[in-house]
């Protein structure tokens, strides 16, 4: 029974361990314009540009950032990046957008950003939620239901370093999606966006967990039928 036992575990296991968490699309900005600092930037790799933003190579303009960086308030603006790949998700999935972000480093005042996704059709969601570094990096689950897009906003203070603030969500169908991040601050100087990742935690079991199972239940069968055999011997 102890064999048993252990095997039927590890199948358990199997079935219930996320198949994969993968990050589909990461950016630095550092190898944009070949490092250099250009003002109202739009030749971005994986960006699509509404309004205006400026590449900021740092030590640029009095702002210090890791590389190169996005002031998301350009000359002028304020601006918007859309990414110009679409992600497709599988119901289940865990999808979720990170923007390190920091203030705009040349004055105190606040100037608000906005993190979403855009749905290509009606989506639903098992939960929706956010993690804001300066609201103390915990998962804040805020809704569920059917929608064709999320977003959600907050302030940053203009000397506020830079900090991890994600949007995510656990879909409820398969669909695709494209993700933005931007700002409404239009005074010429804006938050600053250092880097961005997006990444899908899959909890369809991967070929290699099937497999584990299989084999598990192979040998719970294997198993029952020694217990049987020696049950006969001994009877």
């Amino acid at each position: 029974m102890r064999l048993v036992s252990s095997v039927l575990a590890l199948g358990v296991l199997s079935l219930t361990a996320p198949a994969s968490a993968a990050v589909v699309l990461s950016d630095t900005f550092d190898a944009e314009n070949g490092g250099a600092s250009f003002l109202t930037y739009t030749g971005f790799s994986n960006f699509a540009v509404t309004g205006g933003v400026d590449l900021v190579k740092s030590g640029d303009y009095g702002i210090s950032c890791s590389g190169s960086c996005v002031d998301l308030d350009g000359s002028p603006g304020p601006g918007r990046l859309t990414s110009l790949q679409s992600f497709a998700f599988s119901a289940g999935d865990i999808v979720r957008f990170t923007a390190t972000l920091g203030g705009n480093q040349r004055d105190s005042a606040s100037d608000g950003f906005f993190l979403g996704f855009n749905f290509s059709g009606n989506t639903s969601l098992v939960d929706y939620g956010y993690n804001f570094a300066n609201l103390g990096g915990n998962d804040q689950i805020v809704f569920a239901g059917v929608t064709p897009g999320i977003s959600t906003s907050y302030s940053i203070l203009g000397n506020e370093s830079f900090g991890s603030y994600s949007l995510f969500f656990t879909a409820g169908n398969a669909g695709t999606l494209k993700f933005f991040v931007g700002t409404n601050s239009a005074d010429n100087v804006g938050p600053l966006l250092d880097k961005i990742a997006l990444s899908i935690d899959s909890r369809v079991p991967e070929p290699a967990a099937w497999a584990m199972m299989l084999a598990g239940f192979g040998l719970v069968g294997t198993a029952m039928r020694r217990r049987e055999k020696m049950a006969v011997t001994f009877a």
